[in-house]
């Protein structure tokens, strides 16, 4: 009986706690991965990129490619769903960051089958 009490108290401090969210988010943003690169990458045309989640200052923690033939209504749902879940996170927990703005990728390329996001980097007029 003592064990059982232990166990569901145990339990019960987790819920609520960062680490549990954190967890959450984490099993989330999985499932959005394992979403994302369930189709090869044959031709870039046919992907397309979105923002995924919130950084404490504002912007885009990450973003991630997928198949435009997918079911993308679900997917994106999933994405937002997550976005909200990070952004009420990092106000609920305080968190703090770098507030550097993360680029938006320019385009998509193919690469051994797995889409893989690009940044143009502009060089600095010397």
């Amino acid at each position: 009986m003592v064990l059982v009490a232990a166990v569901a108290c145990e339990k019960q401090s987790m819920m609520g706690s960062p680490e549990a969210e954190s967890l959450l988010l984490d099993r989330l943003h999985d499932e959005i991965d394992s979403l994302a690169s369930a189709y090869p990458c044959h031709d870039a045309a046919e992907w397309r990129f979105t923002a995924v989640g919130e950084k404490p200052c504002g912007g885009p923690a990450s973003y991630v490619a997928y198949y435009a033939k997918m079911d993308t209504a679900n997917f994106l749902n999933k994405v937002e769903i997550y976005t909200e879940r990070q952004r009420a996170y990092n106000i609920k927990w305080n968190v703090v960051s770098d507030c550097l703005f993360l680029t938006p990728p320019s385009h998509i390329v193919c690469e051994d089958g797995k889409a893989k996001l690009v940044r143009d980097l502009e060089t600095a007029p010397e």
